[in-house]
């Protein structure tokens, strides 16, 4: 497996992989009017628009040619020196293997090398899979709040990694 800087090839499997997992780990969270909504036009033009910023950054995993997923990163805008991982997904047929765990640590080390002082994800209250995974890996809760998850009102917590230089371990 190897994990590697998003390419244009990319774009139509990460917008397939995005609401296809948004339709599975969301459907007893979020309504139906939000599934409606969610396409895979509209995803690629989103993570096409997010990779165009200067500021983010987009990860890719793959083992050969079988894509198992990605993690889109940028500034966190609420908190200073703080890189903000905004979007994780691993495919179903690729969960348990490490893959969410390599991305994690492919940002944290850029974090880190980058200056970022801390690390933060968000997570949908009723997505326990993904926070666990969050915890294992040394994220702390830092707080709750209510959010605007692409327009549907969800209740959400932050969590924190208050230091990124425990990522440079595998260096």
């Amino acid at each position: 497996m190897h994990v590697r800087y998003i390419s244009d090839n990319d774009y139509d499997k990460i917008a397939e992989l995005y609401v296809h997992n948004h339709r599975t780990t969301y459907r007893n969270i979020l309504s139906e009017d939000y599934f409606k909504s969610l396409t895979v036009e509209g995803a690629r033009e989103r993570w096409t628009k997010y990779s165009d910023d200067a500021n983010s950054k987009i990860w890719v995993a793959y083992d050969n040619d079988d894509f198992l997923g990605f993690c889109a990163c940028k500034k966190d805008n609420k908190l200073e020196d703080t890189w903000y991982i905004d979007s994780l997904h691993v495919s179903e047929k690729a969960r348990g293997r490490g893959i969410g765990t390599k991305l994690i640590e492919t940002a944290g080390r850029y974090a880190c090398k980058s200056g970022y002082k801390s690390m933060s994800i968000c997570v949908v209250k009723g997505n326990d899979k993904a926070k666990n995974l969050y915890l294992r890996l040394g994220a702390l809760p830092f707080n709750e709040f209510e959010d605007d998850f692409l327009s549907e009102r969800t209740n959400s917590e932050k969590l924190l990694w208050n230091k990124t230089d425990v990522f440079l371990s595998d260096d």
